[in-house]
């Protein structure tokens, strides 16, 4: 019903497939749809982010951003959502001639045209700067999040393959984020370790971790993260596949519950990892085996990591009541 952690790119539908292949004359090659999926047998996050190309690269005008977000956004409705926050790299989206802040209001259409008929259901933006790319094209990518951050953009993010450099490397760009009044999310912790977690919150100003299940819980990590309200993003799913973790058994799920820190589900990349949040809640429903109001505490931990007004975080809060029972359902009738 909540998801904080989805990538644009990596949750196109076989449908936009088609369509935006057709539109921008782009082959899906022979072996479609296959290669939009997470190659079996895959063996790093680095061979994990190659199935990004394809969607990339039919999203390098304004029209197919904007249609690509509006779909998503009509797909998470549809499906029950009451909220979800999406993030890209409009970096990502410069091939063809758009700049960053094109790409930033292509995606801003797309997502105020799906919102336009829908109760009870919002949706935010997070602008992905990348660890691979070079410090301007990551600043730009953070003063759109500064420009915008009251129009639909709630968060900048660091994303992008996890040992390309050290937080330590992007200190003053998160600063300058941080005097600009963004919230910030930093990927930590999926394929590093502890560290970069602990860097993230010192250095890079982080109010959210994606992922971060490599975090060692000891005294001092754990009186960080919970004195300062970091909620993680876990994305069970996508872990497996990156060989970050080896099953949904060591998903760190109950240590962190137990220590009391704000843990969310998410499912990261429909498409990619063929996931939602749905699917995600089962395949951890078969491990911990959660009772119903358990499934709401997380649920709610989601809503409260999320960037939104107390207001709105209220009014979904009761939505997320309204569809419990049926939620619940879902997740153990796998």
């Amino acid at each position: 019903m909540i998801d904080l952690h989805l990538h644009l790119d990596g949750s196109l539908s076989l449908e936009d497939f088609k369509f935006l292949s057709e539109y921008n004359h782009v082959e899906l090659g022979d072996d479609f749809p296959k290669n939009v999926y997470v190659p079996e047998g895959c063996t790093s996050l680095e061979e994990y982010l190659t199935r990004f190309d394809l969607p990339c690269s039919l999203l390098q005008n304004e029209f197919s951003l904007a249609y690509a977000t509006k779909s998503l956004v009509n797909r998470l409705y549809e499906a029950g959502y009451v909220y979800a926050e999406i993030r890209f790299a409009p970096q990502l989206h410069t091939l063809k001639g758009m700049s960053q802040e094109d790409a930033v209001i292509s995606a801003l259409s797309g997502l105020k045209s799906a919102l336009k008929d829908k109760e009870n259901f919002d949706a935010n933006l997070i602008l992905c700067c990348m660890r691979q790319a070079d410090y301007e094209t990551n600043r730009e990518t953070v003063k759109l999040a500064v420009k915008y951050k009251n129009d639909k953009v709630c968060c900048v993010d660091l994303a992008g393959p996890e040992a390309f450099h050290t937080g330590d490397f992007y200190k003053e760009l998160f600063d300058e984020a941080k005097e600009g009044g963004a919230n910030i999310i930093i990927h930590a912790g999926e394929a590093c370790g502890s560290e970069e977690v602990i860097r993230a919150i010192d250095l890079l100003h982080a109010k959210r971790i994606g992922h971060g299940v490599h975090l060692d819980l000891t005294r001092e990590n754990v009186r960080k993260v919970t004195e300062n309200r970091i909620a993680f993003e876990f994305c069970p799913t996508s872990n497996l596949q990156t060989t970050s973790l080896p099953n949904y058994e060591t998903v760190p799920l109950s240590d962190f519950l137990k220590n009391g820190i704000l843990v969310t589900i998410n499912s990261d990349n429909m498409t990619v990892s063929n996931t939602d949040v749905l699917k995600e809640y089962r395949h951890l429903f078969k491990v911990f085996k959660f009772a119903k109001y358990e499934v709401r505490h997380l649920l709610m931990n989601s809503l409260d990591a999320a960037f939104i007004s107390p207001e709105l975080r209220s009014k979904l809060a009761v939505e997320v009541d309204k569809k419990l029972d049926s939620f619940y359902q879902k997740v153990i009738e796998y």
